[in-house]
């Protein structure tokens, strides 16, 4: 079983035990979990074009800032996003990308994903792995808010 089909496998059963402590999904977070989920295997295909389409055209959307990483930052447009995704993924080496999911949340329109990461830099050859949390927002079938939180100082050692 490849990383991509694992990781949708634990979504999908995670979502459903951690429903904060409803009985059963309602419409609304199911309608949230599918937009996560299609955001989810638009980042595993790379195609910062499909991502960017899991946006609304307004987003609030923060990544801790790091003068190291032009990913990184304060967004609100759709627009930004393909630009930001193209950026990353240049940063780093193809196929040595590892996603552990730990948990994923789903209330209403608001989702959460804790999980560790993992991937290596191209310019120094060094691995890391990190823990993760994203905050998602969705509103009309897209994602309106995008929070990434990640152990910046983690990446800024092994970018040097």
């Amino acid at each position: 079983m490849n990383k991509i089909t694992l990781l949708f496998a634990l979504l999908y059963l995670s979502s459903f035990a951690n429903a904060q402590s409803k009985e059963v999904m309602d419409d609304e977070d199911l309608r949230t979990k599918r937009v996560v989920e299609t955001f989810l295997e638009q980042l595993g295909n790379k195609d910062p074009e499909k991502i960017a389409s899991c946006f609304a055209e307004n987003i609030d959307w923060y990544i801790f800032e790091s003068p190291k990483f032009p990913w990184t930052g304060r967004r609100t447009k759709r627009s930004d996003v393909a630009v930001v995704f193209k950026t990353l993924f240049s940063y780093f080496v193809e196929n040595k990308d590892k996603f552990l999911l730990d948990s994923f949340i789903i209330d209403g329109n608001e989702a959460a994903i804790f999980a560790q990461l993992g991937r290596r830099f191209k310019n120094s050859d060094k691995d890391f792995l990190m823990y993760i949390a994203i905050h998602f927002k969705v509103e009309n079938g897209k994602i309106s808010k995008f929070y990434l939180y990640e152990q910046t100082p983690i990446l800024e050692k092994a970018y040097e």
